[in-house]
């Protein structure tokens, strides 16, 4: 048995039973009582019950500890550091997920596991989304990106659940000549029809998100350890969802966007990634071109951007609301668009 099985099954073992116990029970009882632990000298024993506290920890399951001045160390699982509380979901919740299921079905790299839990959930109660799926008219392109990656996806979720360290070959520098990088994942997501991972790239000590379709070859372990990282204090790994597309990549510059106030509420909310800027920053700008810089009831926003194709292209989709104030390659690049566009339409 691979020795990362043998550590599961002795963890799970170890939970289990201190679940069945009534009392705390003495170092020497797990030893002799928990499968994966016997045949172990005290030594070896002491550096991995120890080892396997540490690691349920980290996953949310902590061991108690209790020892009185007359009594020998002894620990114990109470069940509400195990057990989660229950959830109750509405007729109507418990509909929107069933929908949710059908729709993604064949389309969604999850969708076995959403499916599992959504029978449990709903275990020995009618079908909540039977009726309401006739009245459902929504088309959904499918996942096509899910149907050749998945090996991908799966190797790099059991990588995060792990927390190991994973190498693979990308398209880097100019020539997009593919380099071996070494990368903590810290999440998955699926942004423009897309999926990235998000984490701690090695050799440019950052934070980094890699495209998955252009991962050249397969993705490695690092190492043999059973765990090689938990993420940083502080590291959520929702923030790598809700990056917008031009975010994802090596940051190329930071660009300034003027929203008008009636959007620009709505670019807030949306994306988080994109802060408003001081009052400093509303500079004018000079470039022979008609400017909307003089329109009081807007907004300056600054981005970060890795993909100039998507950032215009979000820009212009705000219509005259928007207008890219810098950098002035950008704004030029923009123009010359428009320019392109005004032409084929006067043609």
């Amino acid at each position: 048995m691979p020795r990362d099985d043998e550590k599961l099954l002795r963890q799970l073992s170890l939970v289990s039973f201190l679940l069945s116990q009534r009392r705390p029970v003495t170092p020497r009882h797990v030893h002799e009582r928990v499968e994966g632990y016997a045949g172990m000298t005290d030594v070896a024993f002491t550096r991995r019950f120890y080892g396997d506290r540490a690691e349920l920890e980290q996953a949310g399951i902590r061991i108690e500890g209790a020892c009185g001045d007359d009594e020998p160390e002894a620990y114990f699982l109470p069940d509400d550091n195990y057990h989660l509380p229950a959830i109750e979901f509405t007729s109507e919740e418990l509909r929107a997920l069933s929908v949710a299921l059908t729709l993604l079905e064949g389309r969604f790299a999850y969708a076995r596991p959403l499916r599992l839990a959504l029978v449990s959930l709903t275990h020995g109660l009618p079908d909540p989304g039977e009726a309401e799926l006739e009245r459902v008219a929504v088309s959904l392109a499918p996942d096509e990106e899910a149907d050749y990656l998945g090996p991908v996806l799966a190797q790099l979720d059991d990588a995060l659940a792990r927390g190991k360290t994973v190498r693979f070959n990308y398209p880097t520098g100019p020539e997009l000549e593919p380099r071996e990088r070494t990368v903590d994942p810290y999440g998955l997501s699926r942004v423009g029809g897309h999926w990235y991972v998000g984490g701690w790239d090695h050799h440019r000590e950052a934070q980094r998100t890699f495209r998955l379709s252009r991962i050249d070859g397969a993705i490695r372990f690092a190492t043999r350890r059973p765990r090689d990282f938990s993420p940083p204090h502080g590291v959520d790994p929702a923030d790598f969802r809700t990056r917008p597309p031009w975010q994802l990549g090596e940051t190329l510059g930071v660009a300034t966007v003027r929203v008008d106030d009636e959007l620009a509420w709505w670019v807030a909310r949306t994306y988080p990634g994109v802060e408003s800027a001081p009052s400093e920053t509303d500079a004018v700008v000079d470039d022979g071109r008609p400017s909307v810089q003089d329109v009081p009831s807007s907004t300056i926003f600054t981005t970060p951007y890795a993909d100039r194709e998507a950032l215009v292209s979000w820009v212009l989709s705000l219509g005259h609301r928007a207008e890219l104030l810098a950098p002035p390659d950008l704004r030029a690049y923009v123009r010359s668009r428009l320019d392109v566009l005004e032409a084929a339409h006067h043609a």
